[in-house]
């Protein structure tokens, strides 16, 4: 910045510590997210308390005891156990300068509702959809159906980024929508914890109840839609003792497909099918004339902005999209993946959340002050 008066000096530092932080992470990511932003808190020198997920209580506990064991300064870490209402206050507190979560979009909005203009970071999962361009040969379709069928299933449809729908044209769609059922073929429901487990095994629910996954395929199917794969309870005593369904596929959604059911036993609930996030093995497809069209329900339909996949050969679409879809642009892969070093995380304007992590200045920013600051010699 050039000086504007004879003797007088400007300068910025965005990195001062912002202060005490509370660190809220989920359960489907209890390693590398919270890891990530330990560490990044305490670089940045702020102290932090770690609110993990009670599933991971053992991982939580591990965690702390390797910053410890790292030299970390033991007043500078600490934690806490506990689920939902039993820790409420702590995200809320005044003196918690920062509170990052990665969780629920519901979780965020009761965090922020305490905390009124306090910082609050938030990433959360989203609706994420793929466009499958036209010209593809067979053989290449099989492989995008395996990749995208990945995309759907693995982590147990666990993954924020985890695929939600895949959209195409129309002829494009008959020939995808089949090679994808028969990829979900090859998928066994068991538990992924037993030895013999192979690696296309689809585990239980862990957000939804199985009946939830199951009220939904009866409605989609009252409402039109084409129920390609049924799914359903998965089989024998794991099905009986689980919340485990089969993998589902519904053809024939719309931005306007709307069905009404109990969610999770806790009252009738009536959603757009097309922009409700599932954590649940069921893929929808969407036919839309073109890609302008995808990319317009992307910005003005899909309130989230976390992962899309495009697959094109053809650049001037993969340059419309870099311009326009913001959060994760997946080029010809799925929307889960997560590569070292990427900043992983939405736009930071929607539903998905307002903060990116694990690119370092993306991270460290998270917990940090600004400073501007001008000099004059006396």
């Amino acid at each position: 910045v050039p000086d504007m008066f004879p003797g007088q000096r400007y300068w910025r530092d965005a990195w001062l510590p912002a202060g005490l932080s509370v660190i809220v992470t989920p359960m489907n990511f209890i390693w590398g997210i919270p890891t990530i932003h330990l560490a990044g808190a305490y670089l940045a020198g702020c102290p932090w308390i770690l609110k993990g997920h009670p599933f991971a209580a053992l991982t939580n506990t591990s965690m702390v005891r390797a910053f410890l064991a790292a030299g970390a300064d033991p007043r500078f870490v600490q934690k806490v156990e506990g689920f939902g209402k039993g820790i409420a206050p702590l995200a809320t507190d005044h003196r918690a300068a920062v509170v990052a979560v990665t969780g629920s979009s519901e979780t965020a909005r009761a965090i922020s509702a305490g905390r009124g203009l306090l910082r609050t970071r938030f990433e959360g999962g989203g609706c994420n959809w793929a466009w499958v361009d036209d010209g593809y040969a067979d053989d290449e379709l099989h492989k995008i159906a395996a990749r995208l069928t990945y995309a759907k299933l693995g982590l147990s449809s666990h993954k924020c980024t985890g695929l939600h729908g895949i959209s195409a044209s129309r002829a494009t769609l008959d020939r995808l929508v089949p090679l994808a059922a028969a990829e979900m073929d090859r998928w066994t429901v068991a538990d992924p914890r037993r030895a013999d487990a192979a690696d296309r095994t689809l585990g239980p629910l862990m957000v939804h109840k199985a009946q939830t996954a199951l009220d939904l395929v009866a409605e989609a199917r009252k409402a039109g839609l084409k129920v390609v794969r049924e799914g359903g309870r998965a089989p024998g005593e794991y099905g009986q003792n689980a919340e485990a369904v089969k993998p589902a596929l519904i053809d024939g959604v719309t931005p306007q497909t709307t069905l009404k059911h109990d969610w999770d036993g806790k009252g009738v609930r009536q959603y757009q099918l097309a922009t409700t996030e599932l954590f649940m093995p069921i893929l929808v497809t969407m036919a839309l004339p073109d890609f302008e069209a995808f990319v317009r329900f992307s910005l003005f339909d899909n309130p989230h902005d976390l992962a899309t996949s495009i697959w094109t050969r053809d650049d001037r679409k993969l340059t419309r999209a870099r311009r326009t879809l913001a959060g994760m642009v997946k080029e010809n892969d799925g929307t889960d993946s997560a590569l070292e070093w990427e900043e992983f995380g939405a736009s930071t304007i929607g539903e998905s959340g307002n903060m990116g992590v694990g690119e370092v200045r993306a991270t460290l920013s998270i917990y940090a002050r600004r400073q501007k600051g001008r000099h004059f010699v006396f």
